[in-house]
Order: structure tokens, then sequence, then C-alpha cells
């Protein structure tokens, strides 16, 4: 599944929600009107609908029950897969003019794209395609002695992939700093951006 960042949401639900998250807010600050307290907004942008459900407190519920086990927020990046893991090095990563300079000299730079089927049909720079969830069951594809240079959309999942090859031994093994957006914007202009 990839990341919150790398799977992006529709850029007007946002907008819509965070307008009513406003109006919500100065609502509770000048303690006028009826607030949402309690209910359940439910917006359907396909339908253009508003739906809205009652909410009655769980007297078990783990964060404002009677007996709270949750009392500290978790840490929303590394859920989301944001970040890299605490084991990965920033060296371990080169920029897409670097890997366009390797490529243009001819040097043996072996290209992981570690995203889905589905994307790499709308652009791709030619690497071979291993979805980073199939990298463990593959990994014997992969030649250690080349040095490597794993890219996803936008540098998450290769991060993970990068890490997860070092910890198997590989030594000659980079992140595209970007992804492929930054190929996108960088190197080659005309490719499809999604």
């Amino acid at each position: 599944v990839p990341s919150c960042a790398e799977g992006g949401v529709l850029g007007i639900l946002p907008g819509i929600i965070g307008s009513l998250q406003a109006l919500e807010a100065i609502k509770l600050i000048i303690g006028e009107g009826d607030p949402l307290t309690g209910r359940l907004l439910l917006f359907d942008a396909l339908k253009l609908k508003f739906r809205e459900l009652k909410l009655h407190k769980n007297p078990d519920c783990p964060i404002c029950g009677e007996n709270k086990t949750i009392r500290e927020l978790i840490d929303y990046e590394q859920f989301c897969g944001i970040t890299p893991d605490d084991d990965y090095d920033l060296n371990d990563t080169i920029s897409v003019k670097e890997l366009k300079n390797k490529l243009d000299n001819g040097d043996d730079v072996f290209i992981l794209d570690v995203r889905e089927p589905h994307e790499y049909e709308i652009n791709n720079i030619g690497g071979y395609l291993i979805p980073l969830n199939d990298l463990p069951d593959r990994i014997n594809e992969l030649d250690s002695s080349r040095e490597i240079v794993a890219h996803c959309k936008m540098g998450g999942r290769s991060a993970k992939a990068v890490s997860f090859l070092k910890q198997a031994g590989f030594k000659k093994v980079k992140n595209l700093a970007g992804g492929i957006d930054a190929w996108a914007e960088k190197i080659d202009k005309s490719m499809p951006k999604y």
C-alpha cells in the first residue's frame, strides 16, 4: 500500500472538508450555532450529498472512556510511511541529475522500480519492476555486485526497499531522491505525472 504522501487524495476534498472544519472552529470560538459535537458528518463527493450520524460516547473508549489506555498520539509520519526507517542513511540517496549523468556516461547502473504495475504503465524510466511487497520473494532476481538505484513515485517506498536490501547484504544500493516525480520534473518534462 502506498504511503499517504504517495497515494494522495483528490485535491478538492481537503479544501471542502477543511472549510467545514474552519467553520466548526469559528462556531466553537464564538460560542454560537450548532457545532458537530457528538455527530459525524459524511460527505459523498460523487453524489454531492451530506449525511449525518449521531454518535454516543463509548464508556469503554481507550481514549476518552472511564479507563483510558491511550494517553499519547502515535507517530503519524512513521504510521503513514512518510519517513524512512531508522536505519536508513541519507547518504544512500542519489539525485535524478546524478543518475542521469551515470546513464549518459554508460555506467553500469541497475534501476529497480518498486512501484505497482499500474503505476509502471503510466510512466517509467526503463527500470526493472519488482513491487515493494514482492521484493522479499524476488530478491534472488537482483545482482548484489551491481550498483542498484531503487525508485518509486516520491521516494518513500524505495527508501524502504534500500533499507531492506542493505539488511540483506547489498552494499551498492541507493534511493532515487524524489522518485519518478523528480525525474519528470527535472529530467523529462514530457513524462506524464500521476
